[in-house]
């Protein structure tokens, strides 16, 4: 009995003994390992230049470091190079030639401002036709159109701000281009209140239907004559506030 336990015994020594002995050997390998990875990777980051030039007609490899290496060799991705700065050939070829003289550059194109130009150029709107609206900025074939028809019913314009009466037209389209016109009072067709028809009165849009009606009447009791711009305002037949304009229109 003595003799099977002791047999069992150095078996299990035996057993022992030849586990110890295999790890010994894996943990040998692994350093080896280790130190030939880590030699490898401080061998290659001594060949590798920290920062690289481009010369002309070639390419440079871009610069690493020694962890970006390492971590190439260990952890198995891929480094994140550093561009390397751009030189021109133009400075290329200023350092290959150091003794040529450079070729003086040429100024610098600068545009001529048409705008200014142009807005020195003024349209009289009394004489102007649909071709000539259409010149200034903002002012297409329908706006011109509605500006021809609105200078008709008055008989021509007195004021260049009278062009914001005209429907579609505000302040806002208004400054684009009220530099560029003006109005020749001269050119305007006046209305003789005491021949004028009751058509002609009520066209122009001072004046309207119901005041070229009430024009008419007082003619025909007062008499022809007796129809001026001043009777007719002390009638309260034409507001007051509308004498300033309309003494371009009546006579």
């Amino acid at each position: 009995m003595s003799r099977d336990v002791r047999k069992t015994r150095s078996y299990a020594r035996g057993v022992v003994t030849l586990i110890f002995f295999v790890l010994a050997v894996q943990v040998a390998i692994f350093t080896i390992k280790s130190y030939e990875i880590t030699k490898q990777a401080n061998s290659e980051s001594e060949v590798i230049p920290d920062t690289l030039s481009y010369e002309v007609g070639k390419t440079a490899k871009p610069a690493v470091s020694e962890t970006s290496v390492s971590a190439k060799k260990v952890n198995g991705y891929r480094p994140k190079y550093k561009k390397a700065p751009y030189v021109s050939t133009r400075q290329e070829a200023v350092t290959e030639n150091p003794g040529q003289e450079e070729r003086p550059q040429k100024e610098a194109y600068i545009p001529v401002d048409i705008k200014s130009i142009s807005s020195k150029v003024t349209l009289e709107l009394n004489s102007a036709d649909s071709s000539d609206l259409v010149s200034l900025p903002g002012i297409g074939p329908f706006f011109a159109s509605k500006i021809l028809e609105y200078r008709r019913r008055l008989g021509g314009f007195a004021f260049k701000e009278q062009l914001m009466e005209v429907y579609g037209i505000d302040r806002e389209r208004f400054s684009v281009f009220g530099e560029r016109v003006w109005a020749d009072t001269a050119l305007i067709s006046r209305i003789n209140l005491s021949e004028a028809t009751q058509d002609e009165l009520s066209a122009n849009p001072y004046i309207g239907s119901y005041a070229a009606r009430a024009i008419i009447k007082y003619r025909e009791i007062e008499g022809r004559g007796a129809a001026t711009l001043a009777a007719l305002v002390a009638n309260r037949i034409i507001k007051a506030e509308l004498v300033k304009i309309l003494k371009y229109y009546l006579e």
